[in-house]
Parts: structure tokens; C-alpha cells; sequence
């Protein structure tokens, strides 16, 4: 039998006999070799395959040299698994490395078992279990609207939420739902999440109506049930204060290239507002060194931007550039610090990095707190806003559409907010309703 560790942390263990490649043993770096070209023939861009793939698959491939093993042996695949797991619980590494490594180890396991690498695994972490018929009309909705990897979460828990409270009143389908029915669960919801989260399900729910009409399914017609406004909540939220940041930049190891990196990417963050997901794209000629900007199209909007180049940031960029950045004919300026050295994956990875530097500078954190990597984005608004700057121009810095996007930081400076505020000495009241 093999023991196989699964994304959810579940053991199953299946039959040898169900294995494509147990007859014949396999060394570890034949699996490797061959998970490579599978994903090739299957059409996985090159990015992919060295981004996403090869550094997990190599990780085992290091353990097993060092451990003197060369066939492939899903035992000592598993043992590496809570080997990272160990070091994670001492915080030696982040949970996003221990998630990849966990993620190869699937890949591995499953390429072992079936011989391929198309590892879709099962829908875990859901109080919402749905029929078969209603999780294929999840599938085609997301293929339909193709939403980005973190706005697709929470579509999905919108839509698992919406099809299983039909399920549990026995509903078999949506064509058996009636508007009526439909009302009754938006009542049920507002009194059970924040105003923000559900102005976000209503219009979840309104392209998923949209999507459900033009393909054809049969259910209620909603669309205009669910385009009722609800404006967002505006809280008051954290950011990143001069003094942690001083305290995050004092942690980092500028002798290493590793660190000249880090603090290159956290004070370009830091001065000019960038996102994290336009951090990593950031090209080589994206700087114009002699007007001492940053040009750059921003992703999330598809707006382009400039930015100033202040002179400690330029001269952490020099520092990388010229000194620690890998030889590469990679444009991003930013590359991994490890084998492949390329572009770096994600903003995720960004975020990761950050909270690392964090934690060795003592700094606490706690859920929705305001402090991550976005939260120097709103540091250097405050910032801004402080020193007198107009809206409109923190939002030509930041990169918004609408004015609205940045009045949100209004609610930074509580400071001055505060100097505002009147108290009602010496204003006479006339309506006795309003003692």
C-alpha cells in the first residue's frame, strides 16, 4: 500500500496495484524528467513549468541525494512533507513555502499513481457540500467570467453559499426556486455578514443570474433583484508606521543578495505606492534613471503611471541592480534569489517575504490589522496627505480612477480629523428633540 499526504493533510492509502509505476521502479529524477515533459505536452507555458513546478519537484529531488535514495519512494516523499511542516511550526520558513512543498508532493504522488500531472484535487475546506450537478455549474460560471485567483475564492464561497441553502430546503435545482425564494435568502444574509461583505455577494450572485440566463439554465430571473445598492463600509484602516518600517529595514541582511533585494522591493513599496503584483513586473525599463521616475502600467487598472524615484530608494535599486541581481535576460527587474532565477511568481510571494521581516522585527500582527505589504501603500497616502497634498494628486500617484478610491485614506489621518471636529458649546439648540 502507499500512503499519500493530500492538500487537506488527509492520509489515503491506496493499493499498489493502482499504481502506474510501481511495477517497474523509478528514480526520482526519471519522475521529475517525465512530470516535465507531461506538463509540456500538455501545454504548460515554460514560465509555468520553471515557476511553478520545478522548484517544488527539485526540493525532493535534493532530499533524496541527501539522503542517499534514488528510487522514487512516496514514504520518504511524506517524510520531507513533515519535515517542512516541523520547520514551519518553528517559523523557519512561511506557510506559503510549506504550501508549495506540500503542492509538489501531491504532484509527485499523483504522477507516480496515474501519469500525469493534471492533479485536481477535491474541494476541501467547504461547510457547503453540493451535488455533483451544482459544482460543474460552479466550474462552467468560472470559466465563464474568468475571475482572478483571489476574487475566485470568494466568488466560489458566494455561489457554494447560495446553491446549498436552496439544497437544504430541498430545492433539486434553481428552476425550482422562486423569486420569492431568492428574496427571502438576501434577507437571511444581510442579517448574518457586514454591509461590505454583502454588497460583494449581491453582485457575485448577479453576474452568476447574468451568466445563468445567456447560457440557458432554467431559474429565477434576479438580476435586477440582486443590482439593489449597497454602499461598502469605509473603517478606519491600519497601515505601516514610520517607526516599523525603520524596524523591518534594521532586520534585513544587506550583506546578502537575498537582502539587497528585500529592501530594494520593501522601500520601493514604501515611496512610491506600488502594489505588490506590479512589483514583480516592474521592468528594467520601466526606471528612467536620469528624470529619476518609475513609468509603469499598472495592472490592476491599466492605467500608466509615473512615479519619483526618491534618492534612498534609487540608491537600494543601484545597490540590487549592480550588485546582487542575478545574471539574467529576464526584463523584471526583480528576480528570484534561488534556481530558476527568474521573475518572481506572484504578489503572494511579496506579501510572504514581508511578513518574515516583520516577525524578526517584533512586529505583532493579527488578522485584517491594516499592517501587510499593501499597508505601506497607505502609509505613503497618509503621508501625502498629511504634508497638504491634494486628492487629486494622491490619486495621479496612486494610480486611481475614481477620487472615490482614494478618499479612503481621508480616514488615515485621524490627526487632523480630529481637529475638525466641533463639539455643540455655543450653538443654541431650538427643537427640545434633539436634547
Amino acid at each position: 500500500h502507499l500512503l499519500i499526504m493530500v492538500s487537506a493533510g488527509i492520509s489515503l492509502t491506496i493499493p499498489k496495484e493502482a499504481s502506474a509505476m510501481n511495477e517497474k521502479k523509478v528514480t526520482i529524477n526519471e519522475m521529475i524528467a517525465r512530470m516535465v515533459a507531461e506538463a509540456r505536452r500538455l501545454g504548460y507555458s515554460e514560465s509555468s513549468i520553471w515557476t511553478n513546478i520545478q522548484p517544488g519537484l527539485r526540493a525532493f529531488a535534493i532530499y533524496y541525494g541527501k539522503k542517499g535514495i534514488s528510487l522514487y519512494d512516496p514514504e520518504i516523499t511524506s517524510e520531507y512533507v513533515g519535515f517542512q511542516k516541523e520547520r514551519l511550526s518553528r517559523n523557519e520558513i512561511s506557510d506559503y513555502y510549506y504550501r508549495n512543498i506540500r503542492s509538489a508532493a501531491n504532484r509527485l504522488n499523483e504522477f507516480y499513481l496515474t501519469g500525469t500531472i493534471h492533479l485536481k484535487m477535491p474541494k476541501h475546506g467547504t461547510k457547503y457540500l453540493l451535488k455533483a450537478e451544482n459544482e460543474r455549474l460552479i466550474d462552467r460560471f468560472l470559466d465563464y467570467k474568468e475571475y482572478g485567483p483571489n476574487t475566485r475564492d470568494d466568488v466560489v464561497w458566494v455561489i457554494r453559499r447560495y446553491l446549498y441553502h436552496f439544497e437544504a430546503l430541498g430545492h433539486e435545482s434553481l428552476e425550482l426556486v422562486s423569486v420569492d425564494d431568492v428574496r427571502e435568502f438576501i434577507l437571511k444574509t444581510a442579517e448574518e455578514v457586514r454591509t461590505s461583505s454583502l454588497h460583494n455577494i449581491l453582485l457575485y450572485l448577479k453576474y452568476f443570474h447574468i451568466f445563468l440566463k445567456e447560457t440557458g439554465v432554467p431559474a429565477p430571473d434576479c438580476a435586477g433583484l440582486f443590482s439593489y445598492k449597497v454602499y461598502r463600509d469605509m473603517p478606519i484602516q491600519g497601515y505601516v508606521t514610520d517607526e516599523e518600517l525603520d524596524r523591518i529595514l534594521a532586520v534585513i541582511d544587506t550583506e546578502s543578495d537575498m537582502g539587497k533585494r528585500d529592501r530594494a522591493i520593501i522601500l520601493t513599496a514604501a515611496t512610491t505606492g506600488l502594489r505588490a503584483c506590479d512589483l514583480i513586473r516592474l521592468k528594467l525599463s520601466d526606471i528612467d534613471w536620469r528624470k529619476g521616475e518609475i513609468r509603469l502600467c499598472q495592472k490592476k487598472t491599466g492605467r500608466t503611471v509615473y512615479v519619483p524615484l526618491v534618492k534612498q530608494t534609487g540608491a537600494a535599486l543601484q545597490d540590487y541592480i549592480l550588485n546582487a541581481r542575478p545574471a539574467s535576460d529576464c526584463p523584471e527587474v526583480f528576480l528570484r534569489a534561488v534556481a530558476p532565477k527568474t521573475a518572481i511568481a506572484n504578489a503572494v510571494c511579496i506579501g510572504s517575504m514581508f511578513q518574515q521581516y516583520q516577525k524578526k522585527a517584533g512586529i505583532a500582527r493579527h488578522a485584517f490589522d491594516g499592517k501587510g505589504f499593501h499597508g505601506l501603500r497607505r502609509r505613503l497616502a497618509k503621508k501625502l496627505l498629511v504634508t497638504g497634498t491634494p486628492l487629486t494628486t494622491i490619486a495621479q500617484i496612486l494610480g486611481h480612477d475614481d477620487l472615490k478610491s482614494s478618499r479612503q485614506y481621508l480616514s488615515l489621518d485621524t490627526g487632523n480629523l480630529k481637529e475638525c471636529a466641533l463639539d455643540f458649546r455655543g450653538i443654541p439648540l431650538e427643537r427640545r428633540e434633539l436634547l
